[in-house]
This record gives structure tokens, C-alpha cells and sequence, in this order.
């Protein structure tokens, strides 16, 4: 999606959802990080910039490729994990461009991270995963 978009460095997550039909709210969300009801995403305000655009990312993520009623399938499906690493993955690939990593010659997460204004944590968690 990112390379369709033509999209480089730090991307407006917001932007890409306001282009898809979605509208993004901030709301003081005590528990969750994000939530979707319909067309709206609702993003708990007392996250950092960079961590609203990764939930953003994420909750885009979850229109995309997981349509439907979160709530039942949370409830009634084993599928959750599943889907918040897929949605986790999206919101990668639509943030973070490697080959603009390697362009740019970023070799370290901390530079990783500011070039593409994500969280520090994420990429970290994302090489403890990919790590054999």
C-alpha cells in the first residue's frame, strides 16, 4: 500500500484513513489503545504522537483485512491473536519501507524509528520475533 501510495518517510496515517472513508477520533481511552466502531477510529489521547500514528497504522489494519464485528470474533473465535499480528504487520509495511531504509542508509532501530516517526518499542519487539 505504501509503494501505491507513493508514500516516503514519515507517513500521515491519518491521511490514508481519511482516504479510505474513515474517520479518526481522539477520546480518553483508559484500557484500549485504539478501537473501531464503523467508520470511526477511536484513539486513546494519552498516547505520544508516534504511538497514535502506530494505531492508527494498526486499526487500519483491521478494516482492511478483518472486517466485520471485532467484538463477536474476539468473543466467539480463537482468531484474535492472529489478527493483531496481522494487523501489526500492516501497520509495518504501511510505516516502515525497507528499501527507503536502506536508501537512507539506516542501520540502527533509534534511526529506524525517528526517520519513520514509529515507536522505538515496536521495531525492537519486531526483531526479537524475526530473531532465529
Amino acid at each position: 500500500m505504501r509503494r501505491e501510495l507513493g508514500l516516503r518517510g514519515q507517513v500521515d496515517a491519518e491521511a490514508v484513513a481519511r482516504a479510505l472513508g474513515l474517520s479518526i477520533e481522539r477520546r480518553p481511552l483508559l484500557v484500549l489503545e485504539e478501537m473501531r466502531v464503523g467508520d470511526y477510529i477511536m484513539v486513546a489521547d494519552r498516547l505520544e504522537p508516534w504511538w497514535q500514528r502506530w494505531v492508527v497504522a494498526h486499526a487500519i489494519g483491521h478494516c482492511i483485512l478483518h472486517p466485520g464485528n471485532h467484538f463477536w470474533m474476539r468473543r466467539h473465535t480463537d482468531l484474535a491473536r492472529a489478527f493483531e499480528r496481522e494487523a501489526e504487520d500492516f501497520a509495518y509495511g504501511l510505516l516502515v519501507d525497507p528499501a527507503e531504509e536502506a536508501e537512507e542508509g539506516l542501520s540502527n532501530s533509534w534511526e529506524v524509528a525517528k526517520h519513520f516517526g514509529v515507536p522505538l518499542e515496536v521495531l525492537r519487539q519486531r526483531e526479537l520475533r524475526d530473531t532465529p
